[in-house]
């Protein structure tokens, strides 16, 4: 159980950042314990630790929580590199990016001429004064429209860049205690005499 093979135990891989806030269920945590009895039947733990952990375990909403108590105990224990989306669905997305840039500039362009036109039509039509809202949010939807590729393949990078940026491992920094996230304090401990 203390293999590789214990995520498949799980119904959702822990290791993996996307389920991190999610809500651990019963099951989840008998994986865990059972986890934490093998480790302790082959003498990787003693019964202070197995106790501690167990508590841990026990007391984890989320399957964040329910990692630092195994951490130590299985293989491959870091996050899952997970494998990232295709190329094409990359390409999807920028696309669609790209058309809700060119809706918000096309509205950008049309409410705001609307309006100005009807007031100036309604006004009394003198000197065509409406030109100049007409001019920059006409120029700012010919620019998205002429420059698709660019921001296709700018919000391709983008979505590249993020999605490696979601597979590296985290790193564990120190929590406020000065332990390490994930690590179990020994709550017996004495604290120093404040003189």
């Amino acid at each position: 159980m203390t293999t590789g093979s214990v995520w498949r135990e799980f119904e959702h891989d822990p290791r993996d950042p996307q389920y991190a806030d999610m809500r651990a269920s019963d099951r989840d945590r008998a994986v865990v314990h059972d986890v934490l009895a093998t480790a302790y039947a082959e003498g990787r733990l003693d019964r202070d630790e197995l106790d501690e952990r167990t508590a841990a375990v026990t007391a984890a909403k989320t399957y964040a929580e329910l990692l630092p108590p195994i951490r130590d105990l299985t293989t491959e224990a870091v996050p899952a590199r997970f494998s990232p989306a295709p190329s094409g669905d990359l390409e999807r997305q920028a696309r669609l990016y790209y058309g809700e840039k060119l809706r918000e500039a096309f509205f950008g362009f049309l409410i705001p001429n609307l309006i100005v036109w009807a007031i100036w039509f309604m006004t009394g039509q003198g000197w065509p004064w409406p030109i100049f809202v007409t001019i920059p949010t006409g120029a700012n939807l010919a620019r998205v429209a002429a420059s698709r590729g660019s921001i296709v393949e700018q919000r391709v990078q983008k979505l590249q860049r993020r999605q490696a940026k979601a597979l590296e491992a985290p790193k564990d920094e120190p929590a406020k205690d000065g332990t390490q996230s994930g690590e179990i304090v020994d709550q017996t401990r004495e604290k120093p005499d404040e003189a």
